[in-house]
């Protein structure tokens, strides 16, 4: 998921965001949301589930609170720019994880934490104060790693997608 758009359920758009605020990650050139769906590949994690693309963001599968990996920060608290996060299901309670199966990685919800860290890629991006605001177009980094969670292009099918 290279570049995902920020949309806070607290107001809307363009709001400074919270620390327990649920999100939207909508990526930017399908224009299709991050949710968390019923199937299930993992073949280490039987409780886990799949996280995909999906065109709408009815129901909570797509929505995600947002919480801070340190004790340094607390609920209720601006999320800043290089934060630790974890994100968390609404609908099914799991963390956003990413796991290796079978040589390749896979995103899934997990009961496992994985830390992510959201870097604005805007250009002209303002940020006030080091904060991030919804409507942000952002990469979703995987903890202190280079890696971003990035999806297959159309051209490598919809099993590769999700």
């Amino acid at each position: 998921m290279r570049d995902v758009a920020l949309d806070s359920s607290q107001g809307g758009g363009h709001r400074t965001l919270l620390y327990g605020h649920a999100i939207l990650l909508k990526h930017t050139h399908s224009s299709m949301y991050l949710c968390c769906l019923t199937t299930s590949r993992s073949l280490t994690d039987k409780l886990a589930f799949d996280v995909g693309l999906q065109e709408d963001s009815t129901g909570e599968a797509c929505w995600w609170t947002i919480h801070p990996a340190s004790k340094q920060r607390s609920e209720g608290e601006k999320v800043r720019v290089g934060d630790d996060l974890i994100l968390v299901s609404v609908s099914s309670e799991r963390y956003l994880h990413l796991s290796y199966a079978s040589g390749d990685l896979m995103v899934d919800a997990s009961f496992m934490q994985t830390l992510w860290t959201m870097t604005p890629v805007m250009s002209g991006c303002e940020l006030a104060e080091g904060f991030l605001t919804g409507g942000y177009v952002l990469r979703l980094f995987h903890g202190h790693m280079d890696e971003c969670l990035a999806i297959p292009g159309a051209d490598q099918g919809d099993d590769q997608r999700r």
